[in-house]
């Protein structure tokens, strides 16, 4: 059992399930634990992953697709935006470790903002962005939902993953943890009252939160000493 990579918020059920099922395996677990939907979901229906679940479901996306959804989650892109970031690698400041998008980058047609800066991305991710870059362009937008479903049955997360749930998932962390609202608007693209109307039923435990700090620490999202 790798427990870095499982999570340990399912350690605790997995050895009991081992005990009343001696014969189980760890996908016959998965199987058993996607029915325990922890309710993190969005009000418009968006599955948000906790910590736990993000670094289980990334363990179930092949090598060559894996650096498209760490990139979408570590920056919060849009996923048309992610796509149109792929062909223009110029967009992204290598000595101030910065995605600046200009206008015609971001999504909203009415788009107010001349640029976006998306910033405090962590120490390694030129080296992430690079493999970004060496991989095939982000697929068409029904192909990328129809492989976030499929991974997500194999890691037994549910609600399913979809494209919006990289984005939604680091702005609740963000939000969660306390960063200024103000800051995630900037960095998402967002007006003040869509940015944090969809969150507002989402409830983190402690120790789920303890995690989100850590990994936004390790990001360099979040300043604080862990």
């Amino acid at each position: 059992m790798n427990v870095r990579i499982f999570g340990e918020n399912h350690l605790f059920f997995y050895r009991n399930f081992e005990y009343s099922s001696p014969n189980t395996n760890f996908l016959t677990f998965c199987t058993y634990i996607s029915f325990m939907d922890n309710g993190l979901v969005t009000s418009i229906g968006t599955k948000v992953l906790t910590v736990a679940e993000y670094d289980r479901f990334v363990n179930f996306i092949p090598i060559k697709f894996r650096p498209i959804f760490e990139v979408n989650t570590i920056t919060g892109l849009r996923y048309v935006e992610l796509q149109r970031l792929h062909n223009h690698e110029e967009w992204y400041n290598t000595v101030r470790n910065q995605i600046i998008l200009p206008k015609e980058a971001q999504r909203k047609v009415k788009q107010k903002l001349v640029k976006r800066t998306i910033d405090k991305l962590p120490s390694t991710f030129p080296y992430l962005f690079k493999a970004f870059l060496e991989c095939k362009k982000p697929p068409a937008r029904n192909t990328w939902f129809e492989n976030l479903e499929r991974w997500s049955y194999k890691a037994g997360i549910t609600p399913k993953v979809n494209p919006k749930t990289s984005r939604k998932t680091i702005e609740s962390w963000m939000l969660k943890a306390g960063i200024p609202e103000i800051e995630i608007y900037s960095r998402q693209g967002h007006d003040p009252i869509t940015s944090l109307r969809h969150y507002q039923s989402l409830s983190f435990t402690d120790y789920e939160m303890r995690d989100i700090e850590k990994s936004l620490t390790k990001w360099g999202i979040l300043k604080r000493n862990i």
